[in-house]
């Protein structure tokens, strides 16, 4: 039986939707564990899964999506889906102008992108050509440092990345390096045919090289204004060109695109049937 609403109860209801519209999904998980009127175990999921997503939490999102009907979120590779979803919460830091943090967020992004649209265009193996590098800390702890070009097997025999350490430099690539977005473009630039392809992936490097490494290092306030004095693009334009750049990588699939409002819609639904049904504690 639908209970009557009070207006302490409707306030309650539009905090909660503020929440969702701007993302605030763990103080939305407090709220309703404290005030078990709003709470459903399916609610919790949801909000759950949202925080997950929009922070690349594969392992959770891989846990709480078949939970509510979500399994389409499980489905691309490994890579794809850390893209798909990293993607979308990035979209959130420029819907608020938080350029700064946008641009300190892209450099671990274009690595896994250049890498599927080397992937996709040029090399389906080249996940054979990296190697995954743990080393211990001064007391001894292994921990995974990152992702390093396998020597062994690039200089076993003739090969695209081996031709472009030649062309770049020399006999001498520091395998020691860490695989970065420099590297990858290096390849696309030298071994993938389409321009277009090879246009887009050169703008993003530039936002890279001109606007991320400089937030990352120094103190420095970005807007509109300073995007469009060091690149010549604001923020829509940066965003809309890295959507470019996942197209260019295969990530075309729209349903994944809209992972993150599918998320919501099912958290306004659950709210929804919570504020209509539910019954004071």
């Amino acid at each position: 039986m639908a209970r009557s609403i009070s207006d302490q109860d409707e306030t309650r209801r539009i905090l909660l939707q503020q929440m969702l519209d701007y993302q605030r999904y763990q103080p939305f998980k407090q709220f309703i564990r404290q005030h078990r009127r709003w709470y459903s175990d399916r609610l919790d999921d949801l909000l759950s899964l949202a925080h997950a997503y929009v922070h690349t939490d594969l392992k959770s999102i891989e846990i709480l999506a078949p939970k509510v009907g979500m399994t389409f979120l499980t489905r691309p590779s490994l890579l794809q889906r850390r893209v798909y979803s990293y993607t979308q919460g990035l979209a959130i830091k420029l819907e608020v102008h938080e350029y700064d943090d946008y641009l300190r967020a892209l450099t671990p992004l274009l690595v896994d992108t250049l890498r599927l649209v080397i992937e996709t265009t040029l090399l389906p193996d080249l996940d054979r050509y990296l190697t995954e590098v743990v080393k211990e800390t001064v007391d001894g702890k292994p921990l995974y440092r990152g992702l390093q070009w396998n020597q062994a097997l690039i200089e076993e025999e003739p090969n695209p990345i081996q031709e472009t350490w030649k062309r770049y430099y020399g006999d001498y690539f520091n395998y020691s390096h860490y695989v970065s977005s420099s590297h990858l473009l290096k390849i696309i630039d030298d071994h993938v045919e389409d321009p277009t392809i090879r246009q887009v992936a050169g703008r993003m490097r530039k936002v890279e090289k001109y606007a991320r490494n400089i937030v990352a290092h120094e103190l420095v306030f970005v807007d509109d204004h300073w995007l469009e004095y060091r690149l010549g693009m604001n923020g829509q334009d940066i965003h809309q060109l890295l959507m470019q750049l996942n197209q260019v990588a295969g990530l075309t699939d729209a349903q994944q695109w809209q992972g993150l409002v599918k998320i919501q819609e099912a958290i306004d639904q659950e709210l929804a049937a919570v504020f209509l049904n539910g019954s004071d504690q």
